[in-house]
């Protein structure tokens, strides 16, 4: 029992110091860990690093704050009605030029000769085929 009571100190005591000064000594369970290859030394971030870095830390950002409310008023059921008619136009507008367009228009006919053709195969096939 004291034997698990100074493992659980050692462990703890590491991580009450966050980083541990660069001249001491990892402690035997990081060098035991590390022997293991479930550790790794943290090497110091290159010069451009620590220059891109603030020299204070920035301040918290709160994590549970509602968002500011969006600027201006909600729209009405007629202002969401003039909207959804401009859409609508728009969406006509785009599918009339759409459909004058020669690769559209040559597809559309393709596929309704298509299904022209599979609608008179189908009681050719079913008049040659024996009952059921």
């Amino acid at each position: 029992m004291a034997v698990a009571a100074t493992a659980f100190v050692a462990c703890a005591a590491p991580a009450q110091e966050p980083t541990p000064p660069q001249d001491e000594s990892p402690s035997p369970f990081h060098s035991l860990a590390k022997g293991f290859g479930f550790a790794t030394d943290v090497e110091p971030p290159p010069d451009f690093v620590r220059q891109s870095r603030p020299a204070e830390p920035g301040a918290e950002i709160p994590v549970f704050t509602p968002p500011d409310e969006p600027p201006g008023k909600p729209k009405g059921a007629k202002e969401i009605e003039a909207i959804g008619g401009d859409l609508e136009s728009i969406a006509k507008r785009h599918d009339a030029l759409l459909a004058t367009f020669p690769p559209s228009a040559k597809a559309a006919a393709a596929a309704a000769a298509e299904k022209k053709a599979k609608s008179m195969r189908k009681p050719a096939a079913a008049a040659g085929a024996p009952p059921l």
